[in-house]
């Protein structure tokens, strides 16, 4: 007891108090700044996926050569109007992947209002003859362009258009150094085993099938560098001038 009659004791009352309404009052304000930031979220949620501001208004088509803007363009059938944030891509990409002529695309959001298609369409490794008319080859065997008239570039004659055939050709004719491939007229395959390239002075090079392809290809400098109207690179390991 103290000499005033007090305890000594110290009311913290007060102190709690004022800390428990200052702990509520930074409650309040996270809980103000959360719903906040929640309501901006709706607000731009709601603006990317259902307003007009982002609405798709325009569609652009670039690296087109065998097919054409308007082609792409209503293949794609691009839902206009749409946010650019709810567009099919997917559905999109797989419509224009259908065409012969298109190996894959990109699709491009140009923001706010612009979807832009880049065509990637596929190369031709060579042109093969087909009843008066030239069917373009790719890498994996595909035929998706045909012409009337040869363009510059290998001519095959094969005697069938099963895509494992098609593709054996085009690994032979992918593995010629540039200086044949200038020098050849035409590559016949009458089997995958019996590949054949005519060169435009009348010496063949007897290629078989289209496996180790590379090493066979390697060995043509020196080859066509010896006298010879028949070159047999078929086992590259023995190879055979006549």
């Amino acid at each position: 007891m103290t000499a005033n009659g007090t305890s000594g004791r110290t009311d913290l009352g007060p102190r709690l108090d004022l800390r428990r309404k200052t702990q509520q009052r930074a409650r309040r304000k996270r809980a103000i700044i959360i719903g906040a930031a929640l309501v901006v979220l709706a607000v731009l949620a709601w603006v990317a996926l259902f307003s007009s501001a982002l609405a798709t208004r325009e569609v652009t088509v670039t690296g087109t050569q065998l097919t054409t803007t308007d082609e792409i363009v209503q293949t794609a059938r691009v839902p206009l109007g749409t946010p650019l944030t709810r567009i099919p891509a997917d559905a999109i990409r797989q419509r224009l992947l259908a065409l012969p002529e298109v190996a894959d695309v990109v699709l491009h959001r140009n923001w706010p209002h612009e979807l832009g298609i880049e065509v990637i369409e596929r190369t031709m490794v060579y042109q093969r003859i087909n009843a008066g008319s030239y069917q373009w080859v790719d890498a994996s065997g595909k035929i998706f362009h045909t012409a009337s008239e040869p363009v510059e570039g290998v001519v095959a004659d094969t005697a069938g258009d099963e895509q494992r055939m098609l593709a054996d050709v085009a690994t032979v004719v992918s593995a010629l150094p540039a200086d044949v491939v200038a020098q050849t007229t035409q590559v016949t395959a009458s089997t995958i085993d019996h590949i054949v390239i005519e060169l435009a002075d009348g010496r063949q090079i007897v290629w078989g099938n289209a496996s180790l392809s590379d090493e066979k290809a390697a060995l043509l400098p020196v080859l066509l560098a010896q006298p010879g109207t028949v070159f047999d690179v078929s086992a590259p390991g023995h190879p055979a001038i006549r």
